[in-house]
């Protein structure tokens, strides 16, 4: 008898796998990954993997990009990107401003809706690139592969 988990391991890994559907899979995931909603990426590529019908496994493991080794990085990028949409340039740290908070607890408080913003803004931008980049490699890769098979 077929243990269940084995299963539905196995379903996930099979679903939805031609190369086309990959590297959409890819593209959707990387795009979700480099949104700043860190703790919903796992509902949101199961439920756009499902309605896109699109391998979720792939989506969920592509949107890893954000892992913690590579989140900061991501995410200085995000905010320099979000800063030059939204004021076509990157502002610089005003530190003489900074001076004039008794805290550094309270000028966090006050930047960071606004570094969030531009985190935002940026992040649609980097995971665009990035769909653009990955999912055509992969679809190309997957295709190459199932041609040698």
């Amino acid at each position: 008898m077929r243990h269940p988990l084995k299963g539905l391991v196995q379903h996930l890994l099979e679903e939805h796998t031609s190369p086309v559907r990959m590297g959409w899979a890819v593209s959707l995931g990387f795009f979700l990954g480099c949104l700043p909603f860190y703790g919903l990426h796992l509902p949101m590529c199961i439920a756009l993997a499902w309605l896109l019908k699109l391998n979720k496994a792939t989506v969920y493991l592509a949107a890893n990009i954000s892992n913690p080794l590579l989140a900061p990085l991501i995410i200085a990028v995000e905010i320099l990107l979000g800063e030059w949409l939204r004021f076509g340039h990157v502002r610089s740290l005003d530190m003489e401003g900074a001076r004039e908070f008794s805290d550094q607890a309270s000028l966090l408080t006050r930047s960071l809706p606004d570094l969030f913003l531009s985190c935002l803004f940026g992040s649609v931008l980097l995971g665009v690139v990035l769909a653009v980049i990955g999912g055509p490699a992969v679809y190309w890769f997957c295709r190459r592969r199932a041609e040698r098979s």
